[in-house]
């Protein structure tokens, strides 16, 4: 999936998406009372498009998904919504069946999937965690 085809999503979801500082982020969802969802994205300290696609498929996962935490929940677990953020972000970025594709194409090691997919190794090694590995347990 090319970048601006996460924009695309965004905007069809009427997801806004705004420039912000975020030094400790990087990127940042949130959902008014509304349920109107709105995207922080600092892109000073974005420095390359695997990186945006990244945090952004993964900011769009909380909207698309409502998986935000309650911080004053005691009940609430922020790795319930993490993850599901991170499952859209895999499930769209890096699909089961293009990565099944890349492995017959003799693309297994994790910095051969990067560059394939145009992601961060860190997003494709979550995504062989839930792709793969998770189905055996």
């Amino acid at each position: 999936m090319r970048i601006e085809e996460l924009y695309d999503i965004a905007a069809s979801e009427n997801i806004d998406i705004y420039s912000a500082a975020l030094p400790k982020t990087h990127s940042v969802s949130v959902m008014d009372s509304d349920l109107n969802c709105f995207i922080g994205l600092d892109y000073s300290l974005i420095h390359s498009v695997a990186e945006e696609k990244r945090k952004l498929a993964h900011e769009i996962g909380h909207c698309v998904r409502g998986a935000f935490y309650n911080r004053h929940s005691k009940l609430d677990l922020i790795s319930k919504h993490e993850y599901s953020a991170d499952k859209w972000a895999c499930e769209n970025l890096l699909p089961k069946d293009d990565m099944l594709r890349a492995f017959e194409l003799g693309l297994v090691e994790i910095w051969q999937l990067a560059e394939y997919f145009d992601v961060p190794e860190e997003l494709v090694k979550k995504a062989l965690w839930i792709h793969f590995d998770k189905e055996i347990l």
